[in-house]
């Protein structure tokens, strides 16, 4: 199956829509503080640039298995995380660091309103369940004596 360059970039540009930019889940500053991806850069994969492999790797570390999901979907593949409640540290930066960015630009004018709660509700929820697996305690590993 021969994968065009124009096909590639057109799910990358649809994913990264989905969740990147202003009252989305990530901001393009904090995707770039996560992947060591310029914020312009970022921004040109929006509009239709492609990002080389590395990339394109450090985006799906970044953004987790339903970026990943979305973009490999033009060849029939899903993603997971490689184990279920584990901590996923570095989609946790992004999506704390993007949330941290929203609250921020809600409390612009020194309060924040019915339609900016609204607006922040869903990077909060993701925010909770990704801090979940770090917030609990990890069993104790006994060694044998």
């Amino acid at each position: 199956m021969k994968i065009s360059t124009d096909a590639l970039s057109d799910k990358i540009n649809a994913a990264l829509r989905l969740r990147v930019g202003f009252g989305k889940t990530y901001s393009f500053e904090a995707l770039e503080e996560v992947t060591g991806i310029k914020a312009r850069t970022l921004r040109s994969y929006e509009e239709g640039a492609t990002p080389t492999a590395a990339g394109l790797l450090s985006l799906c570390a970044a953004l987790g298995p339903g970026f990943t999901s979305d973009v490999f979907s033009l060849i029939g593949q899903t993603a997971a995380s490689a184990s279920a409640g584990e901590p996923q540290h570095m989609p946790t930066l992004c999506a704390s660091t993007g949330f941290a960015s929203m609250l921020a630009e809600a409390l612009n004018d020194g309060h924040i309103d019915h339609r900016e709660k609204a607006a922040m509700q869903p990077a909060a929820r993701e925010l909770r369940a990704l801090l979940e697996p770090i917030a609990e305690p990890t069993p104790a590993v006994r060694r044998a004596s």
